[in-house]
């Protein structure tokens, strides 16, 4: 097996981990609470690898570097939240619609165009989310959802902003999840504001394991994406459903229903097509500034 795709499964395993980790807290912790702890712990974490591999902060892009930040601490503060009242599958599934959220920020302020039949995907990524959400029907409607939806049109402004970032060549990945751990760390400070509630051991320890679970899973993310396919390893990463709803069934008595099945089957199908439309427009543009460069 690939090693990109052995990478994006760890750490897909390890991001599963860090929701189950967040919902046990969120039983006895408030939300600011646990994403002040996770944000300021893993942040030390990656200024020791960065001291350790000689990774130095760049004098470029502090406005970018923010930004990315603030929209992904604003984002982790919603997931987190969405996770105290709805299943670790239905987040999951629900938060893969960023993917809608990305190719629509990337036309509007990347001036990218869409590609050629992505109105079809985009179609069954929102009809998805509809199915998953059910605003139709009150009864269902969980209100913790819009939360997630939230956090993804959140995700998609940080990962159109590391898109320009990464493509400058400034920039570590350790620079760039730094900042978005101090952003998520201060965001649970305000957020817990003067309502702090002291862990006990066994809740540190739980604050301990996520830190850990945290890096490492950006860590293996950006390998995975280094040593494969971008492609490739975009699909493997829709493997974090299956792991959050083993979690939910095996730990929280979770149980998806044929609607949500319905919806993820939408939103995931339909960003997986996108993922293949865009990197096949950058696959053939690049071919194009070849054959130019030949003549």
């Amino acid at each position: 097996m690939n090693k990109g795709v052995v990478y994006m499964i760890f750490s897909c395993l390890a991001f599963s981990i860090q929701n189950v980790i967040v919902k046990l807290l969120s039983y006895t912790m408030g939300t600011g609470e646990i994403a002040f702890f996770r944000g300021f712990i893993s942040a030390l974490m990656i200024l020791g690898l960065m001291k350790a591999q000689h990774v130095h902060f760049s004098p470029y892009d502090h406005r970018a570097l923010w930004f990315r930040g603030i929209m992904g601490g604003a984002g982790m503060i919603c997931i987190f939240y969405a996770l105290r009242g709805m299943p670790l599958a239905d987040v999951s599934i629900l938060a893969n619609t960023s993917a809608f959220f990305v190719m629509l920020f990337s036309a509007i302020f990347l001036k990218e165009v869409l590609p050629k039949g992505a109105g079809v995907p985009l179609i069954f990524i929102f009809l998805g989310a509809c199915l998953v959400v059910r605003p139709w029907d009150f009864a269902s409607f969980n209100h913790y959802s819009l939360f997630v939806l939230a956090e993804a049109v959140f995700a998609a402004a940080a990962f159109t902003t590391i898109s320009k970032l990464t493509s400058s060549g400034r920039h570590h990945q350790y620079e760039i999840v730094f900042y978005f751990l101090v952003c998520a760390a201060l965001s649970g400070l305000l957020v817990m504001g003067l309502d702090y509630q002291a862990p006990t051991w066994h809740e540190w320890g739980l604050y301990i394991l996520l830190g850990i679970i945290t890096v490492l899973a950006q860590i293996w993310m950006t390998m995975a994406y280094a040593a494969a396919n971008p492609v490739v390893v975009s699909f493997v990463a829709y493997i974090s459903v299956f792991f959050n709803a083993l979690w939910g069934y095996v730990i929280f008595d979770e149980v998806l229903t044929i609607l949500t099945i319905a919806g993820g089957i939408g939103i995931i199908g339909g960003s997986m097509y996108l993922t293949k439309l865009k990197n096949d427009r950058i696959a053939q543009k690049a071919s194009v500034t070849v054959r130019k460069a030949k003549n």
